[in-house]
């Protein structure tokens, strides 16, 4: 039973994620091509931590580099660190979109999803590091 789920605003959730509490991974599809993440570190699932990140609780950084490779996340932002909002996304109501955009171009929430897995979703890092 999945915890939450991300998913582009109006379409189908079959092309969206979903989180168990342990892993992220494409809707209906196998943990393999999914993600792990137990709270501060996260990874391609089973996967070594050299293509993951680290969460701070504030900060979505790449394992072992400086937090100015990361993300600053807070509960209605998230953008690239020390950088402005306009490279961000904005929470409205239960969707997020890029900064100064439509909830049109954005993701729809349900459930609790972790910050850290949103901005992997958002700025495509899933794909690009195994997901």
């Amino acid at each position: 039973m999945a915890n939450g789920y991300i998913k582009r605003h109006g379409q189908s959730l079959l092309h969206g994620f979903e989180w168990n509490g342990r892993i992220l991974k494409p809707f209906g599809k196998s943990a393999n091509s999914g993600w792990e993440f137990d709270g501060k570190l996260l990874k391609p699932y089973q996967s070594s931590m050299t293509k993951g990140f680290e969460w701070d609780g504030r900060v979505l950084r790449p394992y072992g580099r400086s937090a100015f490779a990361g993300y600053e996340c807070k509960d209605t932002t998230i953008k690239p660190y020390m950088q402005s909002i306009e490279k961000g996304w904005e929470k409205r109501g239960g969707s997020w979109a890029p900064s100064g955009m439509s909830v049109d171009a954005g993701w729809d929430i349900q459930g609790h999803v972790p910050l850290p897995l949103l901005v992997l979703v958002f700025t495509g890092l899933f794909e690009q590091h195994g997901g």
